[in-house]
């Protein structure tokens, strides 16, 4: 019997399930059989849940004489169909949440609003992304809507629209039939399937995924090669053709001989990452150059939207380090307020350039390529002074791209969470996170709560300055166990 119940009927096809079959059939699969192994929704989830709910009813607003919603998630869905079709047939009014059900009850489909444009009717749905018009799986639900109502209501749809985050109404072509035929055999498949999708994408493309866990820790336990970021799923095939699935296998394999469609380069330090996997020990390739002391300890937290958000980067953390006691950690909080994300850039700038004054030759350490990134960009947009950008390029540096070039570690990932954790650091709230701060911050903005305000403040201040001080815990752990240059 699946995980949380068995099912009390064979699932629909809904727009979402066309879609899901076409990025991961493993994930659909999941989501019927085993219910029970999803992860509770994290904090980003919630707000982007509310940030929807809130976009759909505004767009909702625009309409006069709205009819619905016809489907609230409760009661028939066959009844909810039934009066669509009748309001659709008898009058003219626009539908918040019309619902379509296939003759033999096998798909289902809700666009957000049908509506009469004169003699054209509109399918619209309503999307918190900022380009939809380049998303394939929208692209795929609207060509589940259009397939729907043409069985139930003998209609054909002369338009199709998504209003995107901005509230910007878009006209977006379905997918192509033949695309669209193909996505729902798919999904027909994988939701009649008695046994469990064997599919592991890229952890970039699972982490967020309810069932990561679930796919994650089996595909360690069963040491599959597909774990390392050093075998990517085009080469998956090519090793298998050489009998190598297992991470055993992999550290055994005679680094001299080709693997098909898997460059010399990468297949030999697959191998090197799969003995550290073996031995659950780190092994190095070469010592890392590290700076010395003093450092700055650089870290930002910026809005998922990026160039799109009114205010790109809340957070300009940094922490100077003269390796002695641990370092204070400085906050720059772009506040709530007209010109409060120039103004934190301004102080972050008057402060930056005090340092690098103080400190001539001091090197900035970051993780990966964010924090220059978005330095450049907001000197572009909001201005620096003369030759401010190019000495704080000169300063930052760049704490992962060391390591990735330093050395190989049992890890599934190496963002600084996997890295550091593995080095023995912790971070005082366990489930904080790139995505959780973006969640808190988007709660401090909307909360009218002064001193809710506060405490999320200081939640954030909180998890950069671990952010940090990680990068820290990392630093000295490279320096404390590289051998001799």
């Amino acid at each position: 019997m699946p995980s949380g119940g068995a099912p009390q009927r064979a699932p629909r096809i809904t727009p979402q399930a066309i879609a899901t079959a076409a990025d991961c059939s493993r994930r659909l699969w999941l989501k019927h059989n085993r219910a029970g192994d999803a992860a509770p929704p994290g904090e980003h989830l919630l707000v982007l849940r509310e940030r929807a709910d809130a976009h759909e009813r505004a767009i909702a607003a625009r309409f006069t004489d709205l009819a619905g919603p016809l489907w609230n998630r409760e009661g028939s869905f066959a009844d909810a169909a039934a009066e669509t079709l009748r309001l659709l047939r008898e009058r003219r009014r626009p539908l918040y949440q019309p619902a379509f059900l296939s003759a033999d009850g096998g798909r289902s489909s809700v666009p957000d609003f049908a509506w009469w444009d004169d003699d054209v009717l509109v399918l619209t749905d309503v999307r918190l992304a900022l380009r939809p018009e380049t998303r394939p799986d929208f692209a795929l639900q609207l060509a589940h809507h259009r397939a729907l109502v043409r069985e139930c209501a003998q209609l054909e749809p002369g338009r199709f629209e998504i209003v995107n985050g901005y509230g910007e109404t878009l006209a977006v072509a379905p997918a192509p039939e033949s695309a669209y035929a193909n996505a729902l055999r798919l999904a027909e498949v994988t939701l009649a399937a008695a046994e469990e999708p064997g599919d592991l994408r890229a952890h970039s493309a699972c982490r967020s995924c309810e069932f990561y866990a679930h796919c994650w820790n089996l595909a360690e336990a069963e040491r599959r090669i597909e774990i390392l970021t050093e075998v990517q799923s085009g080469h998956v095939a090519g090793w298998h053709a050489r009998g190598v699935r297992t991470l055993e296998q992999l550290a055994a394999f005679d680094a001299t001989c080709s693997v098909r469609g898997v460059p010399d380069a990468l297949a030999k330090r697959a191998i090197v990452a799969a003995g550290a996997w073996r031995d659950d020990s780190a092994v190095w390739l070469h010592a890392p150059a590290l700076p010395a002391y003093p450092v700055v300890w650089f870290d930002l937290e910026g809005d998922s939207r990026g160039e799109d958000a009114e205010i790109p980067i809340y957070l300009w953390g940094m922490a100077l380090d003269d390796g002695g006691d641990a370092p204070h950690s400085e906050a720059i909080v772009a506040e709530f307020a007209e010109g409060g994300n120039v103004r934190a850039w301004e102080r972050f700038v008057t402060r930056a350039e005090t340092i690098l004054a103080a400190h001539p030759g001091i090197r900035w350490v970051h993780w990966d390529h964010y924090e220059p990134l978005w330095v450049r960009r907001y000197a572009e947009r909001h201005g620096a002074p003369a030759g401010f950008l190019d000495r704080v390029n000169a300063a930052c540096f760049d704490l992962k791209r060391v390591l990735d070039r330093s050395l190989r570690l049992p890890l599934r990932s190496y963002s600084i969470k996997h890295v550091a954790r593995w080095m023995g650091f912790a971070w005082r709230n366990p489930d904080s996170g790139s995505e959780w701060s973006t969640a808190l911050h988007h709660r401090s903005r909307t909360t009218a709560d002064p001193a809710e305000r506060s405490r999320l403040a200081r939640e954030l201040a909180e998890y950069n300055e671990d952010d940090l001080l990680a990068m820290r815990a990392i630093w000295r752990w490279l320096r404390d166990h590289a051998p001799a240059r």
